[in-house]
């Protein structure tokens, strides 16, 4: 069993889906939780009821993580209120809408990079100045099966951030292991969240299905217990390493 028992997690994107679930898994192995949302402030209400039900503390924390400003806020509130900062896992992300590269705007591209991609170095810089401070701590980073495949069609600017995600997983990793900071990373595959419900129309997503050998897509419970297992390993040999939860894919 993990034993979070006095720990700090800090979860972006936490209001729905894999972020949600992680946020109430992390709380039930022991954790105070940061909650970050940036418009479903009911949705992140809710999880923080769930939270505070099990005994444990939990914090609503309203921030666009595109911008770094607001992300440095975030960061520091957290701390200001727990004290110390243990985990983080940098979950927001999207896909924002399907497009060909061939009929893709700058804009798009630049959105799906800043959600994927800049948000996490933001959400990852601001987290290391507590964590390199207390020379303890583990960055979590949510990558997707699409780093690997290319994704499920017309997400290629997606795939491509999330396949940056994997390289910026083991490169922290080497930074900054010898500082008592441990960095991975999860990568779900098709996983039922409101992720597909706004992006993929159900004959597509009948496609994914049959693709996994598993015979069932993925659960939000199911990338949160690996996330939690991997927070859970405090002093362990891990690092530099993202785990594909795939059904097999």
């Amino acid at each position: 069993m993990t034993s979070l028992e006095g720990q700090t997690a800090l979860v972006t994107g936490a209001s729905t889906g894999i972020g949600a679930a992680a946020a109430v898994a992390l709380a039930e192995a022991g954790a105070d939780v940061g909650i970050n949302y940036r418009r479903s402030k009911r949705a992140a209400r809710g999880v923080c009821r769930r939270i505070e039900r099990l005994g444990r503390r939990a914090m609503l924390l309203e921030c666009d993580v595109c911008d770094p400003d607001q992300v440095d806020a975030m960061v520091e509130a957290f701390v200001d209120e727990f004290g110390r900062l243990d985990v983080l896992f940098a979950n927001a992300g999207g896909l924002i809408q399907r497009s060909p590269i061939a009929g893709a705007s700058d804009r798009l591209w630049h959105q799906v990079v800043a959600l994927n991609l800049d948000s996490v170095f933001y959400t990852v810089r601001a987290a290391l100045g507590p964590m390199l401070k207390a020379r303890r701590g583990h960055i979590i980073l949510n990558a997707s099966l699409a780093a690997r495949t290319g994704g499920g069609g017309g997400s290629v600017p997606y795939a491509a951030a999330k396949g940056a995600l994997v390289a910026f997983t083991k490169g922290l990793a080497l930074e900054v292991a010898a500082d008592g900071v441990r960095v991975n990373a999860v990568a779900p595959g098709v996983t039922l969240t409101p992720f597909h419900d706004k992006v993929t129309e159900p004959a597509r997503m009948k496609g994914f299905k049959a693709s996994i050998p598993i015979g069932r897509c993925g659960e939000a419970a199911d990338i949160a217990r690996a996330v939690v297992w991997l927070a859970g390993e405090t002093d362990g040999f891990i690092t530099g390493e993202t785990i594909y939860l795939t059904g097999g894919a």
